[in-house]
């Protein structure tokens, strides 16, 4: 069935919602607050209805023709339609109406929304689902699991579609694509090259992996993964720093980073989020991340000299491996420690032996860290800083840790993924006396 409706917010998630002529919430795609829109409805349940977007009827200001052909049918974006000031604003209010919708009752410190330097192009990897035959190597559809082939993402770092332009053309990939389900390509930054790591089902030949970094002239090395936790790797075996990726983050401070291990997606917009930690001027002589990776977080602290203390876990083996690589080589051994144990672990060690960190920093997966309210402020002394990727989960945390005696002093929007509805916020929170 079809209505007319108007468009009164975007919520997380990226699509608007309207009413119905009986009062029922429907939620629209691909449109702006205030625009009137014609819609079909999909989907309905007993509380809120899925629709269609038909035609805008009477558009938006903001409103502008979406520059990737895929645009609509891949999964990837959701907001390629508005203009690059308005989504940085949109995401504003969606910070804001969440933390309102899950029962914050104060005006949140909401210091800075940080655009990207790059709204398009940013992305130093990409991860591309794989199949075989007839060749399909991209996105998954809207709203379905059928792979999108895609030549060309408008995300993505330019080394990155180079390469990805050279594996369609590559006969050895070809021969290789058939034994694979997917296949991520990640640039090194500081090197403008990519290197390739494939998840395939069969061990290949050394040779063809070797042909397949000459066909693709972009690519320093190639990794595959069978099973196990790391893949096999590199090739060809010389590749420098054994094939790691390598960030420029502060003069004399590089990262060297394994293929496959986390690093934020957008480059540019990291470095910020580490000004950002940096300028916060926290005085803190001992500091704890509980979900280091591979140092993002911790080694600029240890780095700059802000601190005696610095301890970084995590349990991603290879991710702890790269942090101690780096410390190494940037001459931080001596002063910063990197553990492979979970979060919760760490503090159950620290509450049993009685030791506190003035600062802790927290960078959890998508789900939060509910499972750490309990035994965080007995170790965190101060401060805390918490970095998220989900504002639903993040509004959580922090109305524990209010309850918990900390006070939300300052928040910023950070916007790492431009053109989709995902964003990074920063909280920092500090003991009340």
């Amino acid at each position: 069935m079809e209505h007319i409706v108007e468009i009164e917010k975007l919520v997380f998630g990226g699509e608007g919602i309207a009413r119905l002529k009986n009062g029922k919430v429907v939620f629209v795609p691909f449109v702006l607050p205030h625009e009137k829109v014609k819609i079909r409805v999909a989907q309905e349940t007993k509380d809120f209805a899925e629709a269609e977007l038909i035609e805008v009827l009477e558009a938006s200001p903001h409103r502008k023709e979406p520059e990737c052909k895929y645009y609509g049918v891949c999964g990837g974006c959701q907001l390629q339609h508005i203009d690059y000031s308005a989504q940085v604003e949109l995401k504003a209010d969606i910070l804001r109406d969440t933390f309102s919708r899950l029962g914050w009752k104060e005006e949140i410190p909401l210091e800075g929304c940080i655009p990207s330097p790059k709204p398009l192009f940013y992305r130093n990897r990409l991860r591309l689902h794989v199949e075989n035959p007839p060749l399909k190597m991209g996105f998954v559809k809207r709203k379905s699991f059928e792979v999108l082939g895609i030549k060309r993402c408008l995300l993505a770092e330019e080394s990155i579609n180079k390469a990805l332009e050279g594996l369609w053309e590559s006969n050895t990939w070809k021969q290789l694509s058939v034994y694979s389900k997917r296949i991520n390509i990640e640039s090194s930054p500081a090197k403008k090259k990519v290197c390739m790591i494939f998840w395939t089902g069969l061990p290949p030949l050394k040779e063809s992996l070797l042909h397949l970094v000459e066909e693709v002239p972009e690519s320093a090395c190639a990794f595959y993964w069978l099973r196990g936790r790391r893949p096999k790797g590199p090739f060809p075996e010389d590749a420098p720093y054994s094939g790691r990726r390598v960030f420029e983050v502060l003069p004399g401070l590089n990262y060297y980073v394994q293929p496959g291990v986390f690093m934020q997606t957008n480059w540019e917009i990291n470095r910020l989020i580490i000004e950002c930690l940096l300028s916060l001027g926290l005085e803190a002589e001992s500091v704890l991340d509980l979900h280091c990776g591979m140092g993002n977080f911790l080694l600029p602290f240890a780095f700059k000299g802000l601190g005696k203390k610095f301890l970084g876990v995590d349990t991603d083996t290879r991710a702890i491996e790269d942090a101690i690589f780096t410390a190494e080589r940037c001459g931080l051994s001596s002063v910063v420690d990197f553990q492979r144990k979970s979060a919760l672990e760490a503090l159950y060690e620290k509450v049993k032996l009685g030791e506190t960190y003035e600062l802790v920093l927290l960078d959890p997966p998508r789900g939060g860290c509910k499972e750490l309210m309990r035994l965080l402020p007995e170790v965190a002394r101060k401060y805390i800083v918490y970095l998220s990727c989900d504002a639903p989960t993040l509004v959580r945390d922090l109305k524990l840790l209010v309850e918990k005696g900390y006070e939300l002093k300052k928040l910023f929007l950070f916007d790492m993924f431009p053109q989709t509805y995902h964003f990074e916020t920063l909280a920092l929170l500090e003991r009340k006396e």
